[in-house]
């Protein structure tokens, strides 16, 4: 079966615009990733679909001095956004990688994060085998993907309703390459072994998703949602209208005297890479 990627390029713009709402839902996952990597001074960092930049900023002070931080994305779209937050950081550098072939050294890193990326990966067990590749022996690997449709409302409202309204077709994204497609925490920790990792565990990390009203959830994660927000793209404006609408009655559940504060839950993946064989 061929599946066919979708080019993060086509939302970068909206990713930069949102790029405080999308750190701020991830916080959660970030702090778990960073306490899973306990990095020191001096080490390297590979960071794989690294969006906006921002938490390529972050690594990269953790690193300093002597460590450096390779911040890469598929996406030129997205890599522009993180060649623009490297600027003026001296140890921070900006890529265009694919995750299923990284082209880098072998034995080159400390430590490899990937945040909310690997689930758009079609070949999860080859990215993670490039990922034990490139680390040092005991290297750290951090990976959060999204779990289940049912554990994240935030997203699912939306995407729900673009399918009772035929903007989008086909059931929830749990296929290969799909936003779901590692949600299952024992799927996930056998892709890690058979990729080679040693001392896998996964866990799970409640996350919040803090909105001002319906219209800005509805906003704000249909122009992330990258596939989602082609569809809207090309849907009329009546159906448009329809989904903000049925959003807005399955998020209305979660409203409180502060606004929407919908829960989410995401996977983190953590291991070691083995040490490699005496030559």
């Amino acid at each position: 079966m061929t599946v066919t990627t979708f080019d993060w390029s086509a939302v970068a713009p909206a990713w930069d615009a949102h790029r405080a709402q999308a750190e701020s839902t991830t916080s959660a996952v970030t702090t778990a990733v960073l306490d899973a990597l306990a990095l020191e001074p001096g080490q390297d960092v590979l960071e794989l679909g690294a969006g906006t930049g921002d938490f390529a900023v972050d690594l990269a002070g953790r690193v300093a001095p002597g460590g450096r931080v390779l911040a890469s994305d598929i996406a030129p779209g997205m890599v522009a956004l993180l060649a623009r937050a490297a600027d003026g950081v001296d140890n921070l550098g900006a890529a265009e990688i694919d995750a299923a072939a990284i082209g880098r050294a072998d034995a080159e890193f400390d430590a490899v994060v990937f945040r909310m990326g690997l689930m758009f990966v079609p070949e999860p067990v080859q990215a993670l085998r490039e990922c034990c590749r490139v680390l040092r022996d005991g290297g750290r690997l951090a990976v959060a993907v999204w779990a289940g449709p049912e554990h994240n409302p935030w997203l699912s409202s939306i995407g729900m309703a673009a399918m009772v309204h035929g903007v989008v077709v086909g059931g929830p994204p749990t296929g290969p390459g799909g936003l779901f497609s590692l949600a299952d925490p024992d799927r996930l920790q056998s892709i890690a072994e058979t990729a080679g990792f040693e001392q896998v565990e996964v866990r799970s990390v409640a996350t919040t998703a803090r909105f001002v009203s319906t219209d800005e959830h509805f906003a704000t994660v249909s122009a992330l949602a990258g596939p989602l927000a082609v569809a809207l793209g090309s849907a009329s404006t009546e159906q448009v209208e329809k989904v903000r609408q049925t959003a807005a009655e399955l998020a209305e559940p979660h409203r409180t005297d502060e606004g929407l504060v919908l829960p989410g839950r995401a996977l983190l993946l953590t291991a070691r890479a083995a040490a490699r064989p005496a030559s």
